[in-house]
């Protein structure tokens, strides 16, 4: 059984482990380096602050999940935000991406965005399944937009609007 609330200050090292944990496969985010703890505490603290949509999803007390919506700051597109989600691979498959998701996008809504994006991997099936249950539609692809283990990667692009 999982839970998922709004971030707090108090689960950074939590998010960052769990985002460590993701990162670390080198298969489902654009990064291979986890920020460091400065920059996780002053993106959390940020997000917090500015009543971002970032939420995490957590058992036995533990951070195994997280998603967040951050607007875009340049001025004509502030109602646009991006799609950050990750789940510690252990608890895949058991409804936490899409409860992790619903929490985030109502509140992405309910602070005014209008459209929402993010990018996946293209052989990330079970995540565009679920991108696209949820409403986000593809709009393109990046061909060979990432380069690991001398292996290129298309990207998709998935978004959803409100208007």
């Amino acid at each position: 059984m999982f839970t998922v609330r709004k971030i707090q200050k108090s689960d950074i090292a939590g998010y960052r482990s769990a985002l460590d944990s993701v990162v670390n496969e080198k298969k489902y985010l654009l990064t291979v380096q986890t920020p460091s703890i400065e920059d996780t505490d002053k993106f959390i603290r940020n997000n917090i602050r500015n009543n971002y949509a970032q939420y995490v999803a957590l058992v036995d007390n533990n951070i195994v999940g997280w998603a967040d919506i951050i607007p875009h700051q340049k001025e004509l597109i502030k109602h646009v935000g991006l799609l950050g989600i990750g789940v510690v691979a252990e608890h895949r498959k058991n409804g936490i991406g899409r409860e992790l998701l619903a929490h985030t996008i109502n509140h992405a809504k309910e602070v005014g965005l209008k459209r929402l994006e993010l990018e996946v991997f293209a052989n990330n099936s079970t995540a565009i399944a679920l991108y696209k249950q949820l409403g986000f539609e593809h709009e393109g692809t990046k061909r060979n937009a990432r380069y690991i283990n001398d292996h290129y990667e298309d990207v998709c692009i998935m978004s959803l609007c409100y208007v």
